[in-house]
């Protein structure tokens, strides 16, 4: 048994603990992997302080680069954790924000693992100002919505963060560093669960539990993002009706399911029913894809990719329908180390790992990455939260009788921001059947 010398926590909307191990590393350089960084960029990057310092033409291109690689990994991600014989819901740009901070800190082959199972598009230092610019786009508020991503730092009492790594986090992931004492595990996990509480609207609680928590411990990253959104045009008050669905396997039960009659977008494409429910202020939407077989579902939703979803997507338009779609409310929880090492992230969670960025005074390895989402879909609208954690030690009237949609068998859904095309929010939906 390694005798590990500290523990570093990462808890985010989704969350990784990193830990202290015994070995040394020493750093080596990144394999240059053909992608090349704009030149202005390139030209830029050792002396810019904000995003905002980069040509407005290469910084849009970096953004939307960063949103297309979090999308890719969302997929991937996806068909791993998803379970057909129950609902699923988690957020992957959490889960990605999480990494994120993580990847800042990492050197040598360990950051090179990390960008390419996450996806990330840049092979230079511009990762923490991506972020921040996706965040200022993504994160916002109106009467209309409310979506939040916010990042906190909590470090053991006595432990030495690098300056570069703990400024960095301020200045591109706003996060700010209080301290506390790892060794008194309830206390300190109850001061991080009740941050990530407040972040969530009361939606996530005991993401970290006491036992997580030790003298060991050295750092906690905390992400939490939260969703709130009223639709653009509402389910009927009083249409919501128990009406029988059926699971991936043919067998029946019931789930409360709202109505809706409007122009609503939808299509149909390669045996897919699709419809996108707008957000009212016209910047966030859910999207849900249901295959008309429900027996092949288990196996249709492993296939989907950022291609596929965008060729039936690339249907939809406005029809006047009949909507039954279902009011629900779904929680998961997710241990995502196995899930990563299956996408090939391997050496952040041995003792070769490289977080020498973070302190180079302990070697440090993830131990940990937890994962926990929730979300409820009613008639009014949407409410959505998540919170990730990461271990280090020593997440017109018509006469004509509309047509009826109804998505009473399995389906996968996403809330999407509009203007880059991020995925958010992700899941799907089915009845426990019996």
């Amino acid at each position: 048994m390694h005798n590990f010398k500290s523990t570093l926590l990462f808890v985010f909307a989704s969350s990784f603990i990193l830990c202290g191990c015994e070995e040394e590393k020493s750093a080596t350089s990144l394999p240059d992997n053909g992608v090349k960084e704009p030149e202005a960029v390139a030209e830029a990057v050792k002396e810019i302080k904000t995003l905002n310092e980069i040509p407005a033409e290469a910084r849009e291109e970096q953004v939307l680069a960063l949103a297309k690689g979090n999308n890719a990994f969302a997929w991937e991600m996806f068909a791993r954790i998803c379970d057909p014989g129950k609902p699923v819901f988690f957020s992957p740009f959490s889960i990605s924000t999480a990494m994120g901070m993580l990847t800042l800190g990492a050197d040598g082959g360990t950051l090179s693992e990390l960008k390419e199972t996450m996806c990330y598009p840049d092979k230079g230092g511009l990762l923490g100002l991506e972020f921040q610019g996706l965040s200022s786009r993504i994160a916002s508020q109106n009467e209309f919505f409310k979506m939040t991503s916010a990042n906190s730092l909590w470090l053991n009492k006595n432990f030495e963060l690098l300056e570069n790594y703990r400024n960095t986090l301020k200045r591109c992931f706003s996060g700010e560093a209080s301290v506390l004492d790892f060794s008194r595990g309830k206390e300190a996990a109850s001061t991080i669960n009740k941050w990530v509480s407040d972040n969530t609207r009361g939606m996530i609680t005991d993401l970290i539990s006491p036992d997580a928590l030790n003298a060991m411990t050295r750092l906690v990253l905390v992400n939490a993002v939260s969703f709130l959104g009223k639709w653009e045009t509402e389910f009927e008050e009083d249409g919501t009706r128990k009406q029988t669905c059926q699971d991936h396997l043919g067998r029946t039960g019931k789930a409360e399911m709202m109505r809706l009659e409007a122009n609503v977008i939808t299509a149909e494409k390669d045996g897919v029913v699709a419809v996108e429910l707008p957000y009212l202020g016209d910047k966030f939407s859910l999207v849900a894809l249901m295959p008309s077989d429900n027996t092949k579902f288990a196996a249709w939703e492993k296939t989907l990719n950022q291609d596929l979803v965008k060729s039936i997507c690339s249907e939809l338009k406005r029809e006047n329908i009949v909507l039954y779609f279902p009011k629900f409310e779904t929680e998961s929880s997710f241990q995502l180390v196995p899930e990563f090492q299956k996408l090939g992230l391997k050496l952040p969670f041995t003792d070769s790992a490289d977080f020498s960025k973070i302190s180079d005074k302990e070697g440090l390895c993830v131990s940990d990455i937890i994962h926990k989402a929730k979300i409820k879909v009613y008639e009014t609208g949407t409410e959505a939260a998540a919170a990730t954690a990461i271990m280090v030690k020593c997440t017109g009237i018509n006469m004509k009788r509309p047509k009826e949609v109804r998505f009473n068998k399995p389906f996968v859904y996403l809330i999407q921001e509009k203007t880059t095309g991020s995925i958010l929010f992700m899941g799907h939906f089915t009845v426990i059947g019996k």
